[in-house]
């Protein structure tokens, strides 16, 4: 029994630091940065939600407008960055990135402007 453990020791570290050689597939990394791009984006839409909540009819169109620019802004970015890495089986982990990077930045100023609403 002792030398089983002893083996067993020496051989799971081996084992679990073969996963860090070997890593994912840039298929899987880009299906992970998409899926991360997509929780992203449910967090935005969210805090879009609850910004429109408490605005008026007149700041909603305001917004809105801001959000349509700022979703142009955000889609050409991504391209223009990804486009470094044209014909690369990386380049759809790139765009997901800078999609999902954008996306959490908009979200928090839009949750800051719904705090400094919801403080005065």
């Amino acid at each position: 029994m002792r030398k089983f453990l002893l083996r067993a020791l020496f051989i799971l570290p081996l084992l679990v630091g073969s996963l860090f050689i070997f890593g994912q597939s840039q298929v899987e990394m880009n299906e992970e940065a998409a899926a991360d791009y997509r929780k992203a984006d449910a967090a935005l839409n969210a805090s879009y939600k609850k910004l429109t909540d408490k605005l008026d009819a007149e700041g909603v169109k305001k917004l809105r407008e801001a959000q349509r620019a700022w979703l142009t802004f955000r889609d050409a970015e991504a391209e223009a960055v990804s486009d470094d890495y044209r014909g690369g089986s990386m380049r759809p982990m790139i765009h997901s990135g800078v999609l999902a990077r954008l996306t959490r930045e908009r979200t928090v100023q839009l949750d800051d402007r719904r705090k400094e609403l919801e403080s005065h």
